[in-house]
C-alpha cells in the first residue's frame, strides 16, 4: 500500500501540515466583539450584563480550561465601569479590549490613549489596524507595526487586523495585499510576544457579499503559512479569526472550518442574542 512507505508518508504529513490541517497545538477558539462607537451608557450597561451571563452560563469562571475564549473590544470609556464592573467579587470569563490605541509614550499627546493606560484601566487586548481605521482615518501599515509593538511592549495582547478590498479581490491580489500586510505590521514585533490576527475581507462586510467557506480557507490556510515562514516554532500557536459579517446563521460553517480560529464579530456583537448565538457556534464546533 502507498500509504506503508515512508516517502509517501511524510510527503502526505508533509502536505497535510502545509494546508493547515494537522494541528500540532490546539489553539483556543476566540470570539471576539467589536462594539466599534456604541453603545450610549444605558444600553451599553445592559448589553454587557446579558453578554455577561450568557458568558457565565457557558464557560466556567472558576480558573478551569476552556476550549472558548471571549473578547469585547469596547470603546476607551468603557474601561473604567468595566473594571468596577468585573471586579475580583465578580469574576467574568470574558477579556475586554481596546479598538485602538496610541504608540506614544504617556506626555503631551492630547486625545490619545496609549497602551499603558489602557492596560492599567483593565484592558487585555488591542485592536490594531482594522479596515475602518485604515480607510476612513488613512491609517498606515507603518501605524500598525508601531501599534502592535507599543501593544504587545505594554503587555496587551494585539489582535492586527488583515483583509484585501473588493478591487484588490477582482484583480488577484488578495495573496499580495495579506501578505504585505501582516508581514509590515509584524515587523517590530519582538519574538515571544502573543498576539493574534483577524482575517477581514473588506468586500464582504456590510456589502451584501458573502465570502464562501472555500474563499475563508484559502487565505486562512495562505496566512499559517506565511506565519511559518516568519517563525515556525511559534506559528501554531497564533490564532486567525474571521471577520467578515459574522452572524448566528453563518457562525457555526465558517466556525467549523479547520483553519479559522474564531471570530471577529461587528454588528452581531451589539446584540446579546445574536453574540451569544455565536458564541455557542463556537463552543459547539471548538
Amino acid at each position: 500500500m502507498a500509504g506503508s512507505d515512508p516517502v509517501v508518508h511524510e510527503a502526505l504529513f508533509d502536505a497535510a501540515w502545509r494546508r493547515g490541517c494537522w494541528r500540532i497545538v490546539d489553539r483556543p477558539t476566540i470570539i471576539a466583539g467589536n462594539w466599534k462607537h456604541n453603545p450610549d451608557r444605558i444600553r451599553g450597561e445592559s448589553l454587557w450584563q446579558q453578554i455577561s451571563e450568557g458568558t457565565i452560563s457557558r464557560i466556567p469562571t472558576d480558573g478551569g480550561e476552556s476550549a472558548v475564549q471571549v473578547v469585547v473590544f469596547v470603546p476607551s470609556p468603557w474601561l473604567g465601569w468595566l473594571a468596577a464592573a468585573t471586579s475580583s467579587a465578580t469574576p467574568s470569563p470574558i477579556e475586554v479590549g481596546v479598538q485602538e490605541i496610541s504608540d506614544r509614550p504617556l506626555g503631551a499627546f492630547t486625545g490619545e490613549v496609549g497602551a499603558q493606560l489602557a492596560k492599567e484601566f483593565g484592558a487585555g487586548w488591542a485592536l490594531v489596524g482594522h479596515s475602518e481605521r485604515r480607510s476612513i482615518f488613512a491609517e498606515t501599515d507603518q501605524q500598525a507595526a508601531n501599534r502592535v509593538a507599543a501593544a504587545a511592549a505594554a503587555g496587551l495582547r494585539p489582535m492586527l487586523c488583515i483583509g484585501e478590498s473588493l478591487q484588490q479581490r477582482e484583480e488577484g491580489q488578495t495573496f499580495e495585499v495579506v501578505s504585505s500586510q501582516l508581514e509590515k505590521g509584524l515587523s517590530l514585533l519582538e519574538d515571544g510576544n502573543e498576539f493574534a490576527l483577524a482575517y477581514e475581507p473588506v468586500w464582504a462586510i456590510g456589502t451584501g457579499r458573502t465570502a464562501t467557506v472555500d474563499q475563508v480557507e484559502e487565505v486562512h490556510q495562505y496566512l499559517r503559512d506565511q506565519l511559518r515562514q516568519r517563525n515556525e516554532s511559534s506559528a501554531d500557536q497564533v490564532p486567525i479569526l474571521y471577520g467578515g459579517s459574522v452572524k448566528p446563521d453563518n457562525a457555526e460553517a465558517l466556525l467549523g472550518i479547520d483553519a479559522v480560529d474564531g471570530a471577529l464579530v461587528g454588528g452581531a456583537s451589539l446584540e446579546a442574542e445574536s453574540f451569544l448565538g455565536i458564541l455557542d457556534a463556537g463552543i459547539a464546533t471548538a
